[in-house]
């Protein structure tokens, strides 16, 4: 597992909020087609049916997040001086982004919420569009990816690299994405995709960022504790059909 620079931030949310631009956040969507996805490999590999459902087309952005903030009280994330607006937000929590999702989930009347491991990966490798790509949207990683070697050490701002099939950007690149569930081998039903258990301390997070090599990305290293925000970890987020 790859050691993560770890900043806690409070997850304390202030009482009152005046009305903000949340009816209208700005985010775009993409109908994820369900479909039937093998996760896992060698031994573990096993095939999960996944629902139809629509997944943010980038990383939710620190403009997003800041609008949860305004109208919440809650502490902005640092950016660490790379700049806000449509640079995907970082340094925040898992316990912060589960109140993101619950705020913008009463804001909108959906239920928003972080993608499982099997939804992230089927999105991730082209759901029913797949073209069997090594990396999100290609074979060639700089045409999908900012990562070592072309990031500069820093996120960019999302949409700037070519999507993959379904039209999902920046999922082999920029930040790793936390996923709803624990990294727990086996633990998915073979019938619906959805764990079979909630156990562990920690969430896996998929798709790799800007300080590291480009990878697969149904390559899950990094580990997202509840408390602490990580430098080089984000997400983007998914309701039903």
């Amino acid at each position: 597992m790859k050691t993560l620079k770890s900043i806690f931030l409070s997850a304390g949310l202030f009482v009152g909020a005046a009305g903000l631009q949340a009816q209208n956040p700005d985010i775009k969507w993409i109908e994820v087609q369900g479909g039937t996805y093998t996760i896992g490999s060698g031994s573990s590999a096993h095939k999960v049916v996944i629902n139809t459902f629509y997944m943010s087309a980038t990383e939710i952005t620190f403009d997003q997040y800041d609008a949860y903030c305004t109208a919440t009280g809650t502490k902005k994330p640092d950016d660490l001086g790379w700049g806000r607006g449509k640079r995907p937000v970082l340094n925040v929590s898992w316990n912060n982004v589960t109140g993101y999702c619950q705020w913008l989930s009463k804001e909108t009347e959906d239920q928003i919420r972080l993608p499982d491991e099997a939804e992230w990966e089927y999105a991730a490798t082209g759901g029913n569009r797949s073209k069997g790509y090594k990396y999100s949207g290609s074979n060639d990683w700089k045409e999908v990816s900012w990562s070592e070697g072309n990031s500069g050490g820093k996120t960019r701002p999302v949409g700037e690299k070519k999507p993959n099939e379904l039209g999902l950007y920046d999922m082999s690149g920029n930040l790793w994405e936390m996923c709803e569930d624990w990294p727990v081998k086996d633990s998915y039903s073979v019938k619906s995709g959805k764990r079979n258990e909630d156990i562990g301390a920690e969430h896996a997070a998929h798709g790799n960022s800007y300080d590291n090599p480009a990878c697969d990305p149904r390559q899950a290293d990094v580990h997202v504790s509840f408390d602490f925000g990580h430098s080089n970890v984000g997400f983007r987020i998914v309701k039903a059909k």
